[in-house]
């Protein structure tokens, strides 16, 4: 007898736990948003924000030398899917001019947004090997759902509302576990 199709997604702990509770429609929409939320900026947290903040704020630099600085960047961060993105972004940002703050936030929010779909991709191929059409339907569904309820550019903000990131230990998934923290009564 198997523990459910989570167990052996091949994903980190806070991906396994956002997949068991979209499988599993004892949670509420919100308590997977809630969960894909704190998966998601664990995963971003790994990237170099304040790297790419820094040179993006430099004001003495031109977008052609903000561009070399973060491909250089790029080499110190070679395994990163999260750092890759998040270069990639800030290099398209830097390319179309935009700089400071803003770009930073632009290039956070549109990286927020590319490590959001890799997970959904890889726990929908899962679950369609492991659970079958009807259950990846439902991961699926409500996965973007969650997805479409969070807002990117609130949680880059966020990111960015101090001068450094929080650390990634800080980011914890929520648990529920109090009697009275189940799902709601009808």
């Amino acid at each position: 007898m198997s523990d459910g199709p989570h167990r052996s997604l091949n994903m980190r702990p806070h991906w396994k736990t956002t997949a068991q509770r979209a499988a599993n429609l004892a949670h509420t929409l919100d308590d997977v948003c809630a969960t894909f939320s704190q998966a998601l900026r664990r995963d971003i947290l790994a990237a170099p924000i304040a790297p790419v903040r820094d040179i993006m704020n430099s004001d003495t630099l031109f977008p052609n030398m903000r561009i070399e600085k973060l491909e250089a960047l790029r080499a110190r961060h070679p395994r990163s899917a999260a750092a890759n993105s998040l270069i990639d972004c800030a290099v398209e940002a830097a390319s179309t001019g935009a700089a400071g703050e803003t770009g930073t936030a632009t290039a956070l929010t549109a990286a927020l947004e590319d490590c959001a779909r890799a997970p959904l991709r890889q726990i929908d191929e899962h679950y369609q090997r492991e659970a079958g059409a009807r259950a990846s339907r439902t991961v699926r569904t409500r996965l973007e759902d969650a997805l479409g309820k969070m807002d990117r550019s609130s949680m880059a903000r966020d990111l960015l509302a101090s001068d450094r990131p929080p650390s990634r230990r800080t980011v914890e998934v929520p648990r529920q576990t109090g009697i009275d923290d189940g799902p709601p009564l009808p």
